[in-house]
C-alpha cells in the first residue's frame, strides 16, 4: 500500500509540475491544494504546493504554507530553494505594480539571477511605457544578450524617440556587437543633425561592432563627404592600432570640422606617430596650434606635448594662463591627460592658479603620476571644502578625450529625482577618492563631511566610485566610521563597506538602524544588505518580505535574490 501511494504522490507532483511548465498557475495551485487533502503527510507536495503559490504571486498564502511547512520538517526543507521561490513569487507579483518603482525593484531582482525567468520581465520593460524603465531594461539587457532582446533592441534603435533611451540602445546595439544593427548606427553618425552625445555613442558603438577593417572600408571613411563618417574612421585606426594607416589621417588634420580635426589628432596621440610620410607629425599640426578655437588648439598642444615637443607646452600654457575659464579648464585637462610629460607644466601652474575648477584637474594629474603629491592632495581637500555651493560635473563635449571638472549645466530630468544633484554627488565622490588612495591625513575628515551631507543615502554606484581605486586602504578608512558617535555617518559607512565591500562588519548597523530607518533608507538598507555575504541576512530579508508595504517586500526579494546568486 504505501509503495502505491508513493506513486500517486510522484504522479500527482509530476501533474503539479506540467501545470507549471506551461504557465497554467491556477490549475497548479488548486491540484496541489486537492492533493494535499489526500496526502497531508507528503512533504514533496507540501512543497510542490509552495512552489505553485510563489509562482503564482499568491504572497501571503505562500508564506502561511511556508510557516507550516518550516515548523513540522525544517531539517528536510531545502531552506534555499524555497528562499529562492519566495522571492521570485514577490518580484513576479511587484512585476503587475501600477507603480514605477516597484517594477523597477522588480525588474532589477529578477536580472540578477541571469535566469531566463527574467526574460519575460525584461521583454515587457522594454515594450513598456515608462521610459526610465525601459532605459534600466535596455541596460540590464546587456548581461543576456538573448536573441528576443536583440531582436526588441533592433526594434528600438529604429523607433525609440526619447532621447536618453535612445543612447542606451545605441550603446546596447555596440556591446552586444548586434551586426544587424550597424547600417542603421552608420546613418545616425552620418546625420549631421545627430546630437553630438547621440553620434559619440554610435562611433562608440561602431567601433565595437568591427572585428576588423579593411584597407578598402577605412579609404571610403575617410573619403567620405559625411563628416561622422570621416570621424569614425579616426576612430578606427586608433581602436585597431593601424600605424601604417596613420597617413591617412593627414588630410584629416585640417578638416573643415572641428571634431574630425580633434579625432584626427587624437588618433595620432593616442598611437604616438610622430612622423608621417616622411615629415615629423608636428609640421603637419602647426597651423591648429596656432587655431583660434580652443578646442583644435588644445588638443594639437597636448599632441605635441606627448610627442615630447616643447612647442605643445607652450600652447597649452598659453591657453591655461587666459582669463576665459572653459578654455582655461580645458587646456589643464590637457596637461593631465598628458601624464608624465605634462607634470613638470603643471606643477608649475598649480603653485600659482586660483581657479578652483582648474587646479583640480591640475591637481589630480599630479597625484595620478605620484609627483608633488602634498600639494595636490592639500588643493583637492581645499576643493572639497571650499564654502563653494555649485554643483560638480565632469566636461567631455569639447574635446572627448580630455575630463575636465567644471561647474554644472546637467539639467534635471523627470525620471531621476535631483538628477543634478546626484552627478554632483558621483563627481565629488570620485575626487574624494583621491583622497582616500594617497592616505591624505585629513581624508577621514573629508569622508565624514560628505556622508553628514547627503540626505538621499550612498547608493551603490556612488560607493562604487569613492572606492574604486582605493582599495583595501580606502575600506578600512571607511570601516574607522562604524563606531563613529553620529548615527547618520555610522548608517552611510555600513552601506558603503556593505554595497562595496561586502562586508560582514556592516551587517549588525544596518540590521539594527532598519527599524527606526525613513522608507527611503529602509530601501538603501535592504540593498545594502543583498550584497553582504552572510548567512545572517536571509531571516532578516524574509521577515521583511512579511511586510504591508509592497515596495518594501520587492527591495527585499530583490536583496535576497541578489545575495543567493552572488
Amino acid at each position: 500500500m504505501p509503495v502505491f501511494s508513493d506513486v500517486l504522490i510522484e504522479n500527482s507532483m509530476k501533474r503539479v509540475r506540467r501545470h507549471l511548465l506551461i504557465q497554467d498557475m491556477d490549475s497548479a495551485v488548486k491540484e496541489a491544494k486537492d492533493y494535499i487533502e489526500k496526502y497531508p503527510d507528503s512533504l514533496e507536495l507540501q512543497t510542490v504546493y509552495l512552489e505553485a503559490l510563489c509562482q503564482k504571486g499568491e504572497e501571503v498564502e505562500a508564506f502561511e504554507q511556508f510557516s507550516s511547512l518550516w515548523k513540522k520538517e525544517q531539517d528536510k526543507v531545502d531552506h534555499r530553494l524555497v528562499s529562492e521561490w519566495l522571492a521570485w513569487g514577490v518580484l513576479s507579483k511587484g512585476e503587475e505594480s501600477a507603480l514605477p518603482m516597484v517594477r523597477l525593484y522588480s525588474l532589477l531582482g529578477a536580472a540578477f539571477t541571469q535566469d531566463a525567468r527574467a526574460l519575460p520581465i525584461l521583454l515587457k520593460e522594454l515594450r513598456g511605457t515608462n521610459a526610465f524603465l525601459r532605459s534600466l531594461a535596455v541596460k540590464l539587457s546587456l548581461n543576456y544578450g538573448d536573441e528576443p532582446l536583440q531582436r526588441e533592441l533592433l526594434r528600438l534603435l529604429k523607433e525609440e524617440t526619447v532621447w536618453f533611451v535612445r543612447l542606451e540602445v545605441i550603446r546596447a546595439v555596440g556591446v552586444l556587437r548586434i551586426k544587424q544593427a550597424k547600417k542603421t548606427v552608420q546613418d545616425i553618425v552620418a546625420n549631421p543633425r545627430t546630437l553630438a552625445e547621440e553620434k559619440a555613442s554610435a562611433i562608440l558603438a561602431l567601433v565595437n561592432m568591427y572585428d576588423k577593417v579593411s584597407k578598402e572600408e577605412l579609404s571610403q571613411l575617410l573619403s567620405s563627404n559625411r563628416a561622422g563618417l570621416r570621424h569614425l574612421g579616426s576612430e578606427l585606426i586608433a581602436h585597431f592600432n593601424c600605424n601604417e594607416e596613420a597617413f591617412r589621417l593627414i588630410p584629416l588634420l585640417q578638416d573643415d570640422s572641428p571634431d574630425v580635426r580633434i579625432s584626427a589628432m587624437s588618433a595620432l596621440g593616442l598611437l604616438r606617430i610622430s612622423s608621417l610620410e616622411g615629415r615629423s607629425t608636428l609640421s603637419y599640426i602647426q597651423k591648429n596650434l596656432d587655431s583660434s578655437s580652443p578646442s583644435i588648439a588644445i588638443t594639437a598642444g597636448w599632441l605635441a606635448t606627448v610627442l615630447g615637443c616643447e612647442e605643445g607646452k607652450c600652447t597649452l600654457k598659453k591657453w591655461v594662463e587666459q582669463d576665459i575659464v572653459g578654455p582655461k579648464r580645458l587646456a589643464a585637462a590637457a596637461i593631465r591627460a598628458a601624464g608624465l610629460l605634462g607634470f613638470s607644466l603643471a606643477s608649475e601652474i598649480l603653485q600659482k592658479e586660483e581657479d578652483l575648477y582648474t587646479k583640480v584637474n591640475l591637481a589630480m594629474g599630479l597625484i595620478e603620476q605620484r609627483k608633488d603629491v602634498a600639494l595636490a592632495s592639500d588643493v583637492l581637500f581645499a576643493a572639497f571644502s571650499s564654502s563653494d555651493e555649485s554643483l560638480w560635473m565632469w566636461d567631455q563635449e569639447e574635446c572627448p578625450l580630455f575630463r575636465s571638472l567644471a561647474p554644472s549645466t546637467v539639467g534635471y530630468i523627470e525620471q531621476i529625482p535631483r538628477y543634478p544633484q546626484v552627478v554632483d554627488q558621483l563627481t565629488r565622490l570620485e575626487i574624494l577618492s583621491y583622497l582616500s588612495i594617497i592616505k591624505h591625513p585629513k581624508a577621514l575628515e573629508a569622508v565624514k563631511g560628505f556622508l553628514r551631507n547627503q540626505d538621499w543615502g550612498v547608493t551603490g554606484v556612488a560607493a562604487a566610485t569613492l572606492l574604486q581605486e582605493g582599495g583595501d586602504d580606502a575600506l578600512q578608512l571607511i570601516e574607522q566610521l562604524l563606531i563613529d558617535p553620529e548615527e547618520k555617518i555610522r548608517i552611510q559607512a555600513a552601506l558603503i563597506l556593505a554595497m562595496l565591500g561586502n562586508d560582514p562588519k556592516s551587517t549588525k548597523v544596518l540590521m539594527e538602524s532598519y527599524g527606526k530607518a525613513d522608507r527611503d533608507m529602509k530601501i538603501h538598507i535592504l540593498e545594502a544588505l543583498g550584497h553582504i555575504k552572510d548567512p545572517s541576512v536571509v531571516p532578516f530579508l524574509l521577515d521583511v518580505l512579511k511586510e504591508p508595504f509592497q515596495s518594501v517586500r520587492v527591495v527585499a526579494a530583490s536583496a535576497l535574490i541578489h545575495y543567493l546568486y552572488q
